[in-house]
This record gives C-alpha cells, structure tokens and sequence, in this order.
C-alpha cells in the first residue's frame, strides 16, 4: 500500500466537501484539521454564506480543531467510521465548539452527487 500524502488527504477531503449539501447549514464556522502520522499537516475547512472553502492553510482564529491520523480522517470521511469511536478509541482529539464538529459530520451530498437508490423488484403475480 502507497503512503498516504498530505495532498491526497487534502485532495480527497476538498472533492467530498465540494459535493456536501450545505442547505441545513445555519452558521458560519471554520474548523483546523491537524493531520498527524502519514499524510502530516494543517489545512481548514471553513462554511461562510453556505460556500464551503477547504485551503492548506493553518488557521487560528476558527472554531474547533481535529486532531489525528490521514488515515481515520479518511475513513471519517468515508463514513467507513464515526468521529465519536474515533474519540472514545483515543484515535481523534479536539478542541473548541464540538457543535461545528458536529455539523461537518453530519452533512450528505447535494441530491445529484447522492448514489441512486435502486427501485424495489416487482413481484411477479
């Protein structure tokens, strides 16, 4: 297995963000993601006006901080894993409002990036 990079990290966290619904979204908030291990280092995700902007940049005036592994935070993202096993595991910190942590996990995709759900099969009478 290749190493996990900082880029794809940020890549791959950009390209989901890009496709959330942000329609639910009643704040402004910006939350740091401290990468730790492979894939080491800082960028943000910020929500303003319902425009979501995720930059490689560290940024110390937001509202929360993330910190773990390019691994789970892949695997948070992918769903494949909840933020809150991830905590009570030990494998994620954070700091400051754990509210707009919340509201990051909690976001789908905009109804044409959703996967297609299959109709149900027809009973043959």
């Amino acid at each position: 297995m290749a190493k996990l990079t900082y880029e794809k990290v940020f890549e791959d966290v950009k390209k989901s963000l890009m496709k959330a619904d942000t329609s639910a979204l009643d704040r402004d908030f910006a939350i740091q993601c401290n990468i730790q291990g492979d894939g080491e280092g800082c960028f943000y995700i910020e929500n303003k006006d319902g425009q979501f902007s995720v930059e490689p940049y560290d940024y110390k005036d937001c509202d929360a901080q993330l910190n773990l592994s390019g691994d789970n935070f892949m695997k948070m993202f992918a769903k494949k894993v909840s933020g809150t096993d991830l905590h009570d595991k030990g494998l994620l910190t954070f700091s400051g409002d754990v509210g707009v942590i919340l509201l990051l996990g909690g976001l789908q995709p905009k109804e044409a990036d959703a996967p297609k759900k299959k109709a149900p099969a027809k009973k043959k009478s």
